[in-house]
């Protein structure tokens, strides 16, 4: 991702409330963090096994935070919409990772047992949200099976809007449940799911015009008035909404909030409305000592981290485990590793 000028920045700006000073500070400071983990995580095996638990978990949440924020920023800056995209695997891995090490810490610590990486029913949600619906306007919404963990670990409750957006690219979550963990505004959107296909437009172009007066508790609220918090104004799940649906957006487009740019370019690549063969491969976990039930390669969750080829019957067993029990994941048949 390249940081516009300030000349380009004046020309190409999509948040109108957006001053260079805030894009800049927002673009660099997160990548300030990135390469402080990437530091982190480049040291010796012998290094990385003395690092507590919890602060591996924190400081991989810092870096898929920051990620994410950096990822709105620089739409709002007025980045295209393809950097947007080549850099979203990217923190997508970031999320997976920080699920993986909050998993290595709830394992670690009794008392930890009911953190949750991503609360649902906390601000948290706007990030929950972004991750969504970004990757549907992006072209991969056959990756968001891989976040399964991070959304679903100690919620107790599933949301109404995010499982209707993971429904088409993420099997067998059961039947949708009809509310949303912060309410407002998202529960609007429920009725534009509901809607028939003549009526969606109307209700898209009514819920974007409550959107932001109905989002007063959520984190991004008056964040232009609070310096360096404010990445933007936009209801990113109109934008995966719209797409999904296939709303004619024309009555709308230039609605306030509305991340028109990213309906535009999810058309124009035909970006996938549903997953045709979503693999549940990546999802099989076994404990480290048991039998291997599917020949391939695995890797654990721990650290230092393992690759390893595994036949059926094979014992599963992991070498200098860090934190305890380990937990080995399926990676696939076609990603053999070297022994």
């Amino acid at each position: 991702m390249g940081k516009l000028t300030s000349s380009q920045f004046v020309l190409q700006k999509r948040e109108p409330m957006l001053a260079y000073k805030t894009y800049e500070y927002n673009f660099d400071v997160p990548m300030d963090g990135i390469n402080t983990v990437r530091d982190t995580f480049s040291q010796s095996v012998e290094m990385l096994v003395k690092i507590d638990p919890y602060d591996l978990m924190v400081c991989t949440k810092q870096r898929a935070w920051s990620a994410l924020d950096m990822l709105c920023n620089c739409f709002s800056a007025g980045n295209s919409v393809e950097e947007l995209a080549e850099i979203y695997p990217a923190i997508l891995r970031y999320w997976e990772e920080y699920g993986e090490h909050a998993e290595i810490f709830i394992r670690s610590e009794s008392s930890a047992k009911d953190v949750a990486p991503l609360p649902l029913k906390d601000m948290d949600f706007s990030f929950a949200n972004q991750l969504i619906s970004f990757g549907i306007v992006l072209g991969y919404g056959s990756l968001l099976h891989r976040l399964q963990p991070v959304f679903d670990t100690n919620n107790p409750h599933r949301d109404a809007l995010l499982e209707r957006l993971l429904a088409p690219y993420v099997r067998n979550r059961g039947e949708l449940p009809d509310e949303c963990t912060r309410h407002l505004p998202y529960y609007k959107s429920i009725k534009i799911f509901d809607g028939s296909r003549d009526a969606r437009p109307a209700l898209m172009k009514e819920y974007l015009g409550d959107w932001y007066t109905a989002s007063r508790r959520e984190p991004y609220y008056n964040s232009n008035n609070r310096g360096d918090a404010f990445t933007g104004y936009w209801s990113w799940e109109s934008a995966a909404v719209t797409y999904l649906l296939d709303i004619d957006d024309s009555s709308y487009r230039d609605a306030k909030f509305y991340p028109a740019d990213l309906v535009e370019y999810a058309r124009r690549i035909n970006a996938p409305r549903a997953s045709e063969q979503q693999s549940t491969e990546q999802e099989l976990r076994v404990r480290s000592g048991q039998v291997c039930p599917r020949s391939g390669a695995w890797e654990t969750l721990d650290i230092p981290l393992q690759k390893r080829n595994f036949k059926v019957g094979d014992v599963m067993q992991a070498k200098d485990a860090g934190y305890g029990m380990t937990v080995w994941r399926y990676i696939g048949t076609g990603a053999s590793v070297a022994e």
